[in-house]
């Protein structure tokens, strides 16, 4: 069996004032957010991280594009290219849209759940 230290080695990195960084290193001496090797796999880990982003992507291929609008369209009342009321609107049926989906889509994804179980428990 492995001992392992007792003390954990802490990140080689310093705050702005000097202290000590607390997070736990990783065999380079830094911790996996400081780790100069680690830059590549940083660049990589920001992609569809918001929930927005994650959300976007479980919507049908079908809506995909509305969203894109949806997005845009804060932007549009900025410069004065959407009226706030159209904005509104788009929201509310968007929303609408959602709600109307979202019970569907479940009782789907129940079903290949229970598919995949073997077993069938809804008609």
């Amino acid at each position: 069996m492995r001992e392992t230290p007792s003390i954990a080695q802490h990140c080689a990195s310093t705050h702005r004032d000097g202290a000590p960084f607390p997070a736990q290193a990783g065999a380079s001496a830094y911790c996996i957010g400081h780790d100069p090797g680690a830059m590549e796999a940083r660049g990589k880990g920001g992609h569809a991280m918001s929930q927005a982003e994650r959300t976007a992507k479980l919507l049908p291929a079908r809506l995909q594009p509305k969203v894109s609008l949806l997005e845009d369209a804060p932007g549009g009342v900025h410069r004065g290219e959407l009226d706030t009321r159209a904005a509104s609107a788009m929201a509310s049926l968007a929303g609408a849209l959602m709600r109307a989906m979202t019970p569907g889509q479940l009782e789907e994804r129940l079903r290949a759940l229970e598919d995949r179980a073997g077993r069938k428990v809804s008609p």
